[in-house]
């Protein structure tokens, strides 16, 4: 079954029971979930999400629960600063389905009832391009290709899932080569589209119920001030930006918070734990305010990128 590949709920069901799902064997489009899932949609959303790979290399491999000793830490570091009716403004960037934004939503708002909470990513949905004989591709908003289905396979188009098998290989390159002829956006006028959101259910009803915490479209690299906390946990790290790249994540960070602002940094590693840094912004650049494990592996870089800001 997953040499082939999984595009169907019925496939889903029965593969998933037997053995590790293989993200490049699984098609993206068995996110689309309806507007009132059950519990089994919400599952397999939440598989599908573990196995998904951005065409940037980014992995979304967020799970319930994974930030709860970072909430912890952040809801404690603002109540020493902050009295419970301060209307605190907070942004989780890099949030990927902002299922954890939503978690520490609960309790950041339980704790400062004023307080509004932004969940952001760059990529919010994806869309599912349907041609004849059950051919398919999912893609990004932009138009870069993630995955062709063409029954019964299900391959990779992305540069940072490349496959294995030469059969597969042969496909794909097929896929690609079919996609580049139809054109894009062209082939969005042509052809059955379907958006197919990338965020949590639980995070959109959230959104729905409560105008406190909205989802949005952003980059780490963008810069909005007047924020009292910015948090973008997994996503500056050195296995997915150049230093250059980093920097700029430190300066827009910078620019974004009032003074006295916090900045949570850092990663959670394959076990799990979380290692994160608190940096508060001083006049002149961030000081550390707390940590938790080993801290973020861009500390050293943040303290002395952001002095430079301020030069």
């Amino acid at each position: 079954m997953l040499t082939f590949g999984i595009y169907t709920v019925e496939q889903y069901a029965r593969a998933r029971g037997k053995r590790p799902l293989s993200g490049a064997s699984v098609s993206y489009g068995l996110l689309k979930i309806g507007d009132n899932p059950t519990e089994q949609e919400i599952s397999r959303f939440e598989d599908i999400s573990l196995i998904f790979c951005t065409s940037n290399g980014t992995r979304r491999t967020t799970c319930r629960q994974r930030m709860q000793d970072v909430d912890a830490a952040t809801l404690e570091l603002l109540q020493r600063c902050h009295q419970q009716r301060a209307d605190l403004l907070m942004q989780d960037r890099g949030a990927s389905s902002c299922l954890t934004s939503a978690e520490f939503a609960g309790c950041f708002f339980r704790a400062f009832p004023y307080a509004n909470l932004e969940a952001s990513d760059r990529l919010l949905w994806v869309f599912r391009i349907s041609l004849a004989k059950g051919k398919t591709y999912i893609i990004e908003p932009d138009g870069e290709p993630l995955q062709y289905i063409s029954p019964p396979f299900v391959v990779s188009l992305n540069a940072y899932k490349r496959e294995r098998s030469p059969l597969r290989r042969i496909i794909a390159a097929q896929g690609k080569r079919l996609f580049r002829q139809l054109g894009f956006p062209k082939v969005c006028r042509t052809h059955k589209i379907d958006q197919i959101s990338c965020i949590h259910p639980e995070a959109v009803s959230l959104s729905k119920k409560d105008s406190r915490f909205q989802i949005r479209m952003r980059s780490v690299f963008e810069h909005s001030s007047g924020l009292d906390v910015l948090r973008t946990m997994n996503v500056l790290n050195k296995d997915y930006f150049p230093l250059q790249k980093l920097v700029e994540g430190v300066h827009a960070a910078f620019q974004s918070l009032k003074p006295g602002g916090l900045w949570i940094v850092g990663r959670t590693f394959e076990d799990q734990t979380n290692h994160a840094t608190f940096l508060r912004r001083a006049e002149k650049q961030f000081e550390v305010a707390a940590r938790i494990g080993k801290g973020s592996e861009i500390e050293e870089l943040a303290l002395g990128a952001s002095a430079l800001v301020s030069a």
